[in-house]
Order: C-alpha cells, then structure tokens, then sequence
C-alpha cells in the first residue's frame, strides 16, 4: 500500500490520553500486518506471490486476501467492469512511459488488454485458492486494500473502547462517531488545480469517504495530463471531463472500489452509486473551462455539502 497514515482519537468522554494512545498503536499495528499481505513492493507480500505465478498454477492465501479478491471481482460485474483488478500490466506499462516519456504504442496497449478481465482469475472457494487462467494476468489491489486496512483499523478502535476517531490512510478516510459532543467530523476535499484550496466540505458521522482523480498522480507528456487511472475496458487513462470522483459510504473498502469506478464511468455511474444503498458520490466535472460539482440525489441535504 505505502500510503501515509493518520489516526485521530479525541480525548473527551470516557477516552483519556493513554487509552486514546494504545488504541492508535493497536491500529497501527494492524495496518502493518495488513501491509505484509497486500503491499505490491513487498516481495514476500500474499500479493506479490500471486503476481508471480504463471498460469495454472495455484497459491492458497490468508482468508482475508481470497476474501478481498472475491469481494472485487463482485464489484467488477456490478460497475459493468469499470473497476478491475487485473488492470495491473497496463498500469504497469503507463509507468514505465511516464519514466520513459514516451506513449506506448497502440500496439502495446492492445497486447495488454488480452490479459485484462476478471475471468482470467479462478477462485476455488472450496480450497480457497486462486489461480489464473491465462498467462500474464496480474492484479492490483490498490483500489480496494487501502479502504479494507482503513476499515480493520477502525474496527480494532472499536475493540478497544474507541467511539469516536478518524482514520485516513493515504487519502482513504472513515470518520467514526464525531470530533466532539457538539461536532461531526468536518472534511475538506482539495480543489483539482489548487492544492492549498479546498473545493467543497461534508460534515460525516460513522462514514468512509474516498477521492479519486487525475490531481494526485498524474504526469503531463506534450502538454496533456494522463491520469494514473487506467480504464479497463480501453487500455487508456481515463480522460473525457472527470476531474474527481469522491464516495460516502459506510464502509471504506466499497468506497475504494467505487471511487476508482466513477472516475472510469463519469456521470453515468451516479445512476449505478444512486443504486447501492448507503452509497453516494460527488463528481467534480470540466464543463466549457469551469470546474462544477455533480452529485447522487439528496446529498447535499445529507451531509451539509458546502461549496467553496
């Protein structure tokens, strides 16, 4: 994963400084962990293992790595493929031409795409192992693991006598509970062209919020900018005038997932978000050279969305 993290507890009710502190160790302790089964620079990682298998041959993870392989295969089918975890050798191969500063090659790209889709991984549910089908097939969990370690961390806050926190793992947050008796958790997300600017706020008790978009990670070739966002059903960054894509879910794993989802669909995935229920999303759009905000019905109201 290799993302920074932040946990906030507030001290007041029945949480004092040193119970606050060894709860956030204990979180802290738990991402580690999530860290050694999922991280894709870790070369003894779960993941890297199953990277490095050919075809038919089989690796036998930890439950929570089948679990989370099966978990985003189902919402492959439910964003009609926008989100997929086997996208890793195009990401793979737009890193290399963002370090080489230089297109790939239509070619490329389309030698890529026989290795993409869902059906090319098989999962033994009675064994609980994975396997691919075709050699090649890679995946890349970083649009769904980031959300689950935020998700184990708030639920080891929990066990641990923590009602109210904030959790934010490299941009990946949950707000739990609120930041005082008198005050929900009040987050910020960062305008798209201008870091030390925000573009809208929420107010959020016991929600995961998550952003994705081409502000963070991107790199510009011959004047355009190319999103780290790779669609998979084109091969190519995703482009068109989504700028940013943020979910309010309950749980910050499905907000991963959907985030990346959105900005690959655009504004016809609010239809498909409006649909889930505790799901709702926030576009940020290009329209004619302004930057405007697009969102599920009745949001707004909700979380007292507020326009900077």
């Amino acid at each position: 994963m290799g993302s920074f993290v932040q946990i906030k507890v507030p001290i007041y009710g029945r949480v004092d400084e040193r119970s606050g502190k060894k709860a956030i160790d204990k979180a802290f302790e738990e991402i580690a962990r999530l860290e050694a089964l999922f991280s894709a620079f870790k070369e003894e990682s779960e993941l890297s293992k199953i990277n490095r298998m050919n075809a038919n041959e089989t690796f036998k993870p930890s439950a929570e790595v089948f679990d989370l392989i099966e978990r985003a295969i189902e919402y492959n089918e439910k964003t009609k493929g926008a989100f997929d975890i086997t996208v890793k050798p195009l990401v793979d191969l737009w890193a290399r031409s963002k370090n080489e500063k230089k297109l790939p090659s239509h070619a490329d790209i389309k030698k890529e795409l026989t290795r993409i889709g869902t059906r090319y991984i098989i999962l033994d549910k009675l064994n609980k192992s994975v396997s691919f089908n075709r050699e090649g097939v890679k995946i890349d969990l970083g649009g769904a693991a980031q959300g689950y370690a935020t998700d184990r961390a708030i639920k080891v806050l929990k066990e641990n006598g923590i009602e109210n926190a904030l959790v934010n793992l490299g941009g990946d947050m949950y707000c739990m509970g609120r930041k005082s008796k008198d005050e929900p958790w009040n987050v910020g997300i960062q305008h798209p062209r201008n870091k030390n600017k925000l573009f809208f706020e929420v107010r959020l008790e016991d929600k995961a919020i998550n952003t994705s978009g081409d502000y963070e990670k991107y790199f510009i070739l011959n004047g355009t900018r190319y999103s780290h966002i790779i669609d998979p059903r084109t091969g190519y960054p995703v482009g068109g005038n989504v700028v940013s894509a943020t979910i309010i879910d309950d749980d910050s794993t499905r907000a991963d997932m959907l985030a990346t989802a959105l900005c690959v669909l655009g504004r016809e995935g609010l239809g498909a978000v409006e649909s889930i229920k505790g799901a709702d999303a926030i576009l940020i759009i290009k329209d004619k050279g302004a930057l405007k905000i697009e969102m599920t019905r009745g949001l707004r109201e909700r979380y007292a969305v507020q326009e900077k």
